[in-house]
């Protein structure tokens, strides 16, 4: 529809302009290597940028990180454009959602994305990204947490969540564990999809999904567990880094 395509692309424009400074694509720099020796601590910094359409009442706030590794330029890059690439599509989401949402009732469409630095040491860097949206003319859902996490030390530029355990078995358990502390509280009937990263003495955790109970309500509730409950399904070398 004429309208959605005008939505998508004002707001496209103009983020893909705020966050072409985390993407710059530099060549002849050689792919990055297997066992990467990262000496110095990477370093994050952070951009705030603000994005309104006026005349379709869109308003976008966004915390962009960019991380800094000074051992290993190239690495960097490619963490920031992972970076770029999930705050792309945590947009796009967004931008669908208003194009589908009720007809112009003068109300302001919103998006917030908050980022935190969870963890950073020479060999893991784990961010937060918590994003909230406020669509015209259809109820405030809940903030939804979800995460990425970057192994420096092994070069992989994403590290899957469960490779950060001792073997499938561990990780298996340590998501029971996880899972069943977070919703511990929670009154209903959810069927939801557990995410979650290391932090300094524990893991941030989030369940994304729905509450049967309530007739397929959306949902999404966030928490910290600390690391007594999942140590001893932690591989060895993470753990060092998550208890330091």
């Amino acid at each position: 529809m004429s309208k959605k395509d005008l939505i998508i692309t004002t707001i496209a424009v103009s983020i893909l302009g705020s966050l072409f400074y985390l993407s710059a694509d530099h060549e002849g720099e050689s792919p990055v290597k297997k066992d990467v020796n990262i000496a110095k601590q990477p370093i994050v910094s952070w951009q705030k940028i603000t994005i309104t359409e006026e005349k379709k009442n869109i308003l976008i706030h966004i915390t962009a990180p960019r991380v800094i590794i000074y051992d290993n330029y190239n690495l960097g890059s490619e963490i920031n454009q992972t970076i770029t690439d999930y705050l792309e599509s945590l947009k796009s989401e967004f931008i669908s959602g208003v194009s589908t949402a009720a007809e112009d009732n003068g109300e302001t469409s919103a998006l917030a994305i908050d980022t935190e630095a969870l963890l950073i040491t020479p060999r893991l860097i784990s961010l937060s990204f918590t994003v909230a949206e406020r669509l015209a003319g259809i109820k405030d859902s809940d903030p939804e947490q979800t995460f990425l996490v970057f192994d420096l030390r092994d070069g992989k530029v994403v590290r899957e969540t469960h490779t950060l355990f001792r073997d499938d078995l561990a990780w298996s358990r340590a998501v029971k564990a996880i899972k069943k502390s977070l919703l511990s509280d929670y009154q209903g009937d959810p069927n939801c999809d557990l995410l979650f990263a290391p932090k300094s003495q524990g893991f941030a955790a989030s369940c994304i999904g729905v509450d049967w109970g309530r007739g397929g309500e959306h949902f999404s509730v966030r928490g910290d567990i600390p690391v007594s409950m999942i140590q001893e399904f932690l591989a060895p070398a993470v753990l060092s880094d998550v208890i330091r």
